[in-house]
C-alpha cells in the first residue's frame, strides 16, 4: 500500500512539475519552431488553450476548442487530461441548456462531437452524451440539415459541414444509439440532404469523403476517388496543405483565389491527412509522407502549431484547432507516440 501511495504521489508530482515548468506564450507567427517534436508539449499547449478559452467564454466553439475533445484523449499516456473540459460539457448539457437554452443553433452538434469522442475511448455511452445527442437530433430540420450559426462570417464549418459532423456523431456513438429509430430517421434525412447541397469547396468535399467512410449512401466509389485525387492535387510544394486553398469558393471567402504556391499550415495538413487515412490511404502511403514530415518539423516551441485566424480575434484561436488536427493526423499514422517523437526538426 505504501508503495502504491508513493507511486501515486510521484506521478502526480511529475505531472504538476511538467505543468508548472510549461510556458505558453500568446500564439503568434514569430514564435520559434521547436527543436524536436514533442507529444508532451502538444498536450500542454492544448490544455492551456482550452483553459484560456473556457475561462473567457464558457462555451464550446468549432474553431476554438471543439477539436480539443477529439485529439486530447490520444495524449493521455503522456499527460492525463484535466477535468475542466468534460466538466464544462456536462454543465452545458445538464444545466445551461435546460435553464437558458442554446447559445447558437449548432451547439448540440459541437458539444456532442466532444462527448462522443470521450465515450468512444471508454466504449460506453454516458447518459450526458445521450442527452446531448438527443438534443442534437431535435434540432435537425425536416430537410435533413442543421442550421448554421449566424454571426460567424469567416467560419468554414458551415451548414453543410456541420450537418455531416452531426451525422458522424450519430454513427460514432458507442453502443446501439445509431440503431434507434430517431437516429435512423436523422441519417435518412442526411442522405437526402447531401446530394441536394453539393459542397462548393475542397474543404466541404473532404468532409463528404470523411462522412462517406462511415455512412452509406453519401458518396459512391467514383466520387470518393475523385475527391481523393482532388485533395492530393492541392498539396503545397512544402508537403502540407493550405487552408486558404481548401476554402476557395466558400461563402465569405470569395476574395480568395487558388494558389498552389501557398505554404502549408497545420489545420489543413492535419485535417487532410486524417481524412485520407479514413478514406483508406495507408499510414505508410508515400503520398502522405511529406505531410507527416511537415507536421513533425513545424511544431512551435510552445507545443502548438500556429495558424493565423481569419477574423480580428487577437488570440489566433484557429491555432487551437490546428494543433488538434496535427495530433489527430500523427496519431492516425502511428507517429504521435512512436520513437519518431524525438525526430529533430529541420533548421
Amino acid at each position: 500500500m505504501k508503495r502504491l501511495l508513493m507511486l501515486f504521489c510521484l506521478v502526480c508530482g511529475c505531472v504538476a512539475a511538467a505543468e508548472q515548468a510549461y510556458q505558453n506564450p500568446p500564439a503568434n507567427a514569430e514564435e520559434p519552431l521547436a527543436k524536436r517534436f514533442s507529444a508532451l508539449a502538444a498536450a500542454q499547449a492544448l490544455d492551456t488553450s482550452m483553459r484560456l478559452w473556457q475561462e473567457e467564454n464558457r462555451c464550446i466553439q468549432c474553431h476554438a476548442n471543439m477539436h480539443y475533445g477529439l485529439a486530447r484523449p490520444l495524449l493521455n499516456s503522456v499527460l492525463p487530461q484535466p477535468a475542466e473540459y468534460d466538466a464544462l460539457l456536462s454543465e452545458l448539457v445538464e444545466q445551461r441548456w435546460p435553464a437558458k437554452g442554446l447559445r447558437y443553433p449548432m451547439e448540440p452538434v459541437v458539444v456532442s462531437m466532444a462527448l462522443v469522442a470521450e465515450d468512444r475511448a471508454s466504449g460506453v455511452l454516458r447518459p450526458v452524451t445521450r442527452k446531448a445527442l438527443e438534443k442534437m437530433l431535435g434540432t435537425q430540420r425536416p430537410d435533413g440539415g442543421w442550421t448554421w450559426n449566424p454571426g460567424a462570417p469567416k467560419a468554414f464549418i458551415r451548414e453543410y459541414e456541420g450537418t455531416l459532423l452531426a451525422a458522424l456523431n450519430i454513427v460514432s456513438a458507442p453502443g446501439d444509439f445509431q440503431n434507434t429509430a430517431p437516429a435512423q430517421t436523422a441519417l435518412a434525412r442526411v442522405r437526402d440532404y447531401v446530394p441536394k447541397h453539393p459542397p462548393p469547396s475542397a474543404y466541404g468535399k473532404a468532409m463528404q469523403l470523411w462522412a462517406s467512410t462511415r455512412i452509406e449512401g453519401l458518396a459512391d466509389k467514383p466520387l470518393r476517388d475523385a475527391i481523393i485525387k482532388r485533395l492530393l492535387s492541392l498539396r503545397a510544394p512544402d508537403g502540407g496543405w493550405a487552408i486558404e486553398n481548401l476554402v476557395v469558393g466558400t461563402l465569405s471567402f470569395e476574395q480568395l483565389q487558388l494558389d498552389l504556391q501557398r505554404p502549408g499550415d497545420a489545420y489543413a495538413t492535419g485535417f487532410i491527412v486524417y481524412v485520407l487515412r479514413q478514406a483508406g490511404l495507408a499510414a505508410n502511403d508515400a503520398r502522405l509522407r511529406p505531410a507527416l514530415d511537415w507536421l513533425k518539423t513545424h511544431q512551435r516551441e510552445s507545443g502548438r502549431w500556429f495558424v493565423p485566424s481569419f477574423t480580428s480575434r487577437p488570440n489566433h484561436v484557429l491555432s487551437n484547432s490546428a494543433t488538434a488536427w496535427a495530433v489527430l493526423a500523427l496519431a492516425e499514422c502511428g507517429e504521435l507516440l512512436s520513437g519518431t517523437e524525438s525526430k529533430p526538426t529541420t533548421p
